[in-house]
């Protein structure tokens, strides 16, 4: 009556809003349709990945001469198609990127569950799309848990928030044993 869930949908949109919309950002692929997380899998969009990377990762990333400004040189190899200097920027940046999607879906996932918790005891009857939202939610939340999975079994095979190295680009660093806070002033209106 009040409209219908596609389970048959292959992804769902990552659910960033925290990136802002900038012409650099929608080049690097920030757009609804591309910024994916696979249901079946738990793949993250190569889109997802370039943004993450280029919005949140090296936009914090302070200015070096030793290896000069590292996000206009991914931007630059993206929008020239230098697949080989974008892939070791990524390479060098992995750590720090996985962490960043990993804190994202993490806290998002905390959100999802405090929003289920606030449908029980409503009525169907006095909220006649909760049932539809309810089966969207359960949707994503097992997108997002394959994902976590994936995340999770990355950060492990890296050896955790222990790893370091470094590398031409200084990437590879951590600060300390635990995944760092960034505050989301984000509000998911699924249910009212």
């Amino acid at each position: 009556r009040y409209g219908f869930m596609d389970d048959s949908s292959p992804a769902t949109f990552c659910k960033m809003m925290d990136i802002p919309k900038t012409p650099e950002n929608v080049d690097m692929g920030m757009d609804f349709s591309k910024m994916l997380f696979y249901h079946d899998t738990g793949d993250i969009s190569q889109e997802v990945m370039d943004v993450v990377l280029y919005a949140k990762v090296l936009a914090n990333i302070k200015y070096s001469p030793e290896v000069g400004d590292v996000k206009q040189q991914f931007y630059d190899a993206h929008m020239q198609g230098d697949e080989a200097t974008k892939a070791a920027i990524h390479e060098a940046y992995r750590f720090e990127t996985i962490s960043a999607i990993k804190r994202h879906v993490d806290t998002f996932m905390e959100q999802l569950i405090a929003l289920e918790s606030k449908s029980e005891g409503k009525s169907f009857e006095e909220h006649p799309r909760l049932p539809v939202i309810l089966h969207h939610n359960q949707f994503v939340k097992e997108t997002f848990s394959k994902v976590k999975q994936n995340l999770d079994g990355a950060v492990a095979e890296m050896g955790g928030p222990a790893n370091g190295g470094g590398d031409q680009w200084g990437g590879d660093e951590w600060n300390g044993g635990e995944w760092p806070a960034e505050e989301y002033n984000q509000e998911y209106a699924y249910m009212e």
